[in-house]
């Protein structure tokens, strides 16, 4: 990864928190102020290694904190958002929903009606359909959206789920799928099934201007499967 031509701060106003990679959001965490990047972009090197793993991040001891020259009070501040963190997360799960169908991924997802880039997020299902999480895997440019599967389905395995549904906004306001939209939706299916995760559906999100503008789900046109 890079980090010389522009910090952290600046990536992540760019990608937005939810795309943001995990040394990014680390250095943004330790940096009591924007001069500090520098220094806490190092230190978020050195903490997570050249790997990218959340688990890394989540077994972090004051002791390593503190090895990085933080004050006892600094290790124990990061620590304490990264507690914040893993609470708000099993706060979500207290309020897992079952999904019946596009309707309910349009209604998940439906704060990205407004955003002025496309956002590719997926849905995380248990066997039983129940939500375990949502994520954004990519933030694309206004036109395009290019999705890799290792992008995908890399949350799927980690959190070990038994399928996913993709879902991502046009902002144009207009849901039709597009010839990308209908290959990725293809290439996605194609490894799902290779992985024996499936890939139940994807929603592709309109303005909501009007009733044909919701939403379009890809499985019920046919294209899943195909």
């Amino acid at each position: 990864m890079n980090f010389g031509h522009t910090n952290a701060f600046l990536r992540v106003t760019q990608s937005g928190v939810a795309a943001a990679a995990i040394h990014d959001l680390l250095a943004l965490g330790l940096a009591r102020r924007e001069e500090d990047l520098q220094l806490a972009e190092q230190e978020a090197r050195n903490l997570v290694g050249a790997g990218t793993s959340w688990v890394r991040v989540r077994d972090l001891s004051p002791a390593e904190l503190k090895g990085q020259g933080m004050s006892t009070f600094e290790s124990w501040r990061c620590l304490a958002w990264m507690e914040i963190g893993r609470r708000l997360a099993e706060a979500n799960r207290g309020v897992s929903a079952s999904i019946d169908g596009p309707e309910d991924v349009a209604e998940l997802f439906k704060h990205l009606r407004s955003e002025k880039k496309e956002h590719f997020g997926v849905v995380l299902l248990d066997a039983k359909n129940t939500v375990l999480r949502t994520t954004i895997v990519h933030v694309g440019s206004l036109t395009a959206s290019i999705v890799s599967p290792r992008e995908v389905f890399r949350e799927a395995i980690r959190e070990g789920a038994a399928s996913i549904i993709a879902v991502h906004n046009h902002p144009s306001g207009d849901p039709t799928p597009s010839r990308e939209d209908v290959s990725v939706t293809r290439q996605l299916a194609q490894v799902g099934r290779l992985l024996d995760i499936p890939l139940l559906d994807h929603v592709i999100l309109g303005d909501g201007a009007l009733p044909e503008r919701e939403f379009v789900s890809l499985q019920r046109q046919g294209v899943i499967g195909a």
